[in-house]
């Protein structure tokens, strides 16, 4: 029985986004992937949003994206996340302090054959160097 949007978008968070595990993506993203919101200097490709998780990922070691509440309509979910994580490696041009984070995001996904199509994103970069006490980068 084949899995529903909003299942395959929870398993998805909580298979891809722990630590150590992004190599995972490949399961849950389909090969013409587009993201809309891509990482910066990143292609919109299923490629250029497993090197934003790892991007990411050598930031934030700890990082974790915690599905919070998720809706479904046709094959799209909509999904409120929270993503935290300690800044121990290069971020946006800074490097490590220590400091943690704890932000919440929104994300809109497009479920096709039981893997993620298309993605749309909104996360509050503001707030997030906010909390790690850095600037943006110019």
């Amino acid at each position: 029985m084949p899995h529903s949007a909003i299942d395959t978008a929870r398993r998805f968070y909580e298979t891809v986004f722990q630590p150590g595990a992004i190599d995972t993506a490949s399961q849950f993203i389909a090969d013409g992937f587009v993201d809309h919101a891509p990482w910066p200097g990143q292609p919109p490709t299923r490629d250029g949003f497993e090197a934003g998780a790892l991007e990411m990922y050598r930031a934030f070691p700890d990082l974790a994206i915690r599905p919070v509440k998720l809706f479904e309509e046709d094959a799209r979910v909509a999904a409120v996340v929270r993503i935290s994580g300690t800044h121990h490696g290069e971020f946006m041009g800074h490097a490590g302090t220590g400091r943690a984070f704890e932000i919440d995001a929104v994300d809109i996904l497009r479920i096709e054959d039981g893997k993620l199509a298309e993605h749309w994103g909104v996360i509050d970069v503001g707030q997030m160097l906010a909390q790690l006490r850095l600037s943006p980068a110019a």
